[in-house]
């Protein structure tokens, strides 16, 4: 008996926050509407017998939906904390491009494009997908063996336009793996 009990308050505390909404609005109702109006819809009766019920019923989806809430506003607020170390990482990066990680960047800038084919076989490839520099964008390979799209992340973009001499090194030239007819 008791472990049915369990299972069912386990099961309970399991609903989603919209039929949480739903039990405590009832419960409610039924707590706060006037006694003539629920006298109306002929369950006056029914409440009275059972108001203890609607008021814990009440309570505990109250609780749970505050509790829902404020961790998904917990989860929130840390995913913008990560997202902006992750951000201010990735900008921290482009101080220490090596010569090949700044020949694929100069192809963006080069051609004015936000897209370049690249070969996701390339450590140095992936090296910049990884800290988030550039990533891949297209699943249909568009250049030799395994070469796919990878677009520049807009921040990138960005603070490369505002700092054009993170590009600077020992060569000028730039790189794409796409197919040259």
């Amino acid at each position: 008996m008791s472990t049915d009990f369990a299972k069912t308050t386990l099961e309970i505390l399991k609903l989603a926050p919209r039929y949480l909404v739903s039990l405590g609005i009832v419960a409610a109702l039924f707590l706060f509407l006037p006694d003539k109006t629920l006298k109306s819809f002929g369950v006056y009766d029914f409440v009275q017998s059972y108001r203890g019920y609607f008021f814990c019923v009440f309570v505990l989806t109250s609780v749970l939906f505050c509790v829902d809430r404020a961790i998904a506003f917990v989860a929130w607020i840390r995913h913008k904390i990560l997202a902006s170390e992750f951000a201010e990482r990735r900008l921290k990066r482009l101080q220490r491009l090596t010569e090949n990680e700044k020949q694929i960047l100069r192809y963006y800038f080069a051609k004015q494009t936000r897209s370049n084919v690249l070969r996701i076989d390339d450590g140095v490839v992936n090296s910049l997908a990884a800290d988030g520099v550039i990533f891949q964008s297209a699943n249909v390979s568009g250049g030799p063996g395994l070469a796919f799209a990878h677009n520049i992340h807009e921040d990138v973009w960005n603070y490369i336009l505002l700092n054009p001499q993170l590009l600077d090194g020992t060569t000028n030239t730039y790189r794409s793996d796409a197919w040259r007819f």
